[in-house]
């Protein structure tokens, strides 16, 4: 935040990028309390607080207190999944501008995977409440897969300009990389990164369906996930940081001052 708001630029771009970072932090700061408050209540309620009916009805008491704030940990950890998922899809909605095709399709995308994770994020409160696991993990399934869909779809996009891009200035600057390049392979980079993560979980929740609590292969599930939430707010951080504290957009020539220049290298014939 120190690095964005010493760029003098009050558009309102640079007010939703501050808004989305606040946004994703808050959400990230929320989910954090809400895992460990979730789990010193159930430390609290099914081990130290003793109960006539023994640990059965320690757990069962614990799981009751727990609930309200499982299902806080649930909205926040789908918010920030949406919140990345935004940011991606304005990094390409900002280079493919002058296409309406490719915006509303990324568009259309990004409706569709709030749609999910909304109804997910209910899902997973009514699972909380009743203790009926088959549509959650459906939906947690059809969510994740959407999340990927858009990172795929979005860092694609990107990828092109890049390759466009290289392949205009290639014939002029020879084996040189611009700052308009090196920015969208950082941006293709972080973007291949979380989807390798959001990928490792849909794996990992594909196979757990049928699996015991606590099994190696549960545990497994429950770190991806966290790491995918983690994940989801960390790279367009890592982004901001990388693209802001180097020359800025621009310094370096666009795509379509390309065209000029070779108009202007032209001789003049009179």
């Amino acid at each position: 935040m120190h690095i964005i708001l010493q760029k003098e630029n009050n558009g309102w771009a640079h007010k939703a990028l501050i808004a989305l970072l606040l946004g994703g932090f808050a959400m990230i700061a929320l989910y954090t309390c809400a895992n460990i408050a979730f789990n010193l209540i159930l430390v609290k309620f099914g081990l130290v607080v003793p109960l006539p009916g023994g640990l059965m009805a320690q757990e069962m008491v614990a799981d009751l207190k727990a609930n309200v704030i499982d299902i806080l940990q649930d909205w926040s950890g789908n918010f920030a999944l949406l919140i990345a998922d935004m940011a991606t899809v304005w990094r390409a909605w900002a280079l493919w501008a002058e296409n309406r095709l490719i915006r509303w399709t990324l568009f259309i995308m990004l409706l569709a995977d709030i749609g999910v994770s909304i109804a997910n994020a209910i899902v997973d409160t009514k699972t909380d409440i009743s203790s009926n696991i088959t549509n959650a993990v459906t939906l947690d399934w059809v969510s994740g897969v959407l999340n990927l869909t858009v990172n795929i779809v979005a860092t694609l996009l990107i990828a092109h300009r890049a390759w466009t891009h290289r392949r205009i200035i290639h014939a002029i600057l020879r084996n040189k990389k611009t700052q308009v390049e090196v920015i969208l392979l950082v941006m293709v980079e972080s973007g291949a990164i979380f989807g390798v993560v959001q990928l490792s979980n849909i794996i990992i929740q594909a196979f757990d369906i049928h699996t015991v609590p606590f099994s190696p292969l549960d545990n497994a599930r429950f770190f991806l996930n966290v790491l995918t939430i983690y994940s989801s707010a960390l790279s367009p951080v890592a982004l901001v940081i990388l693209i802001q504290t180097r020359n800025t957009y621009e310094q370096s020539f666009h795509l379509e001052d390309v065209p000029t220049m070779e108009i202007n290298s032209t001789p003049n014939i009179n």
